[in-house]
């Protein structure tokens, strides 16, 4: 039941239900989904920014805790085009934007497999040679965009690294 409450609280939004399950040690670092998704992944795929700052910064839950599948909350939130929560992430949380999880896909390969241009801009502005990185099977994010046929991210890839 306080899976299920604490899950439903972070994907909504629900800040006041989270702070109640917190205020009486029901809100622990333990609870996750089948998948191994926390709370901060539930909150940063689901864009809930407030929630996300109250589980990391007040009740200290990792910012990049890994699921089963070794994604990130930063993973989430770029799948889902959610560049705020992302940024915050970064910015706030600290987490690595090159992080990737079980099969080589950082935040950029998602956001572009998806379809999240504005994620895509903010990740490529946000530098390093995420770009270049591969996944398990070598693909690169523009592979990913040309597969999609997604014109709009292919040509945003290939303009920061033309080679």
């Amino acid at each position: 039941m306080v899976l299920h409450r604490a899950i439903h609280a972070a994907r909504v939004g629900d800040l006041a239900a989270l702070r109640e399950l917190a205020a009486t040690d029901h809100l622990t670092p333990a609870i996750s989904d089948a998948q191994g998704a926390g709370l901060a992944h539930h909150a940063a795929r689901c864009g809930r920014l407030d929630c996300l700052r109250f589980l990391v910064t007040e009740m200290g839950l990792a910012a990049d805790e890994r699921a089963l599948n070794r994604a990130t909350p930063a993973h989430d939130a770029a799948a889902t085009g959610h560049v705020r929560e992302l940024q915050w992430l970064v910015e706030q949380g600290g987490c690595d934007l090159e992080a990737q999880d079980a099969s080589g896909a950082t935040a950029l390969h998602l956001a572009v497999r998806f379809g999240c241009l504005v994620v895509v801009e903010w990740l490529l502005a946000a530098g390093g040679r995420l770009s270049a990185l591969e996944t398990n099977c070598g693909a690169v994010a523009a592979h990913y965009a040309a597969a999609k046929g997604d014109l709009a991210c292919l040509e945003l890839l290939l303009r920061h690294s033309p080679g």
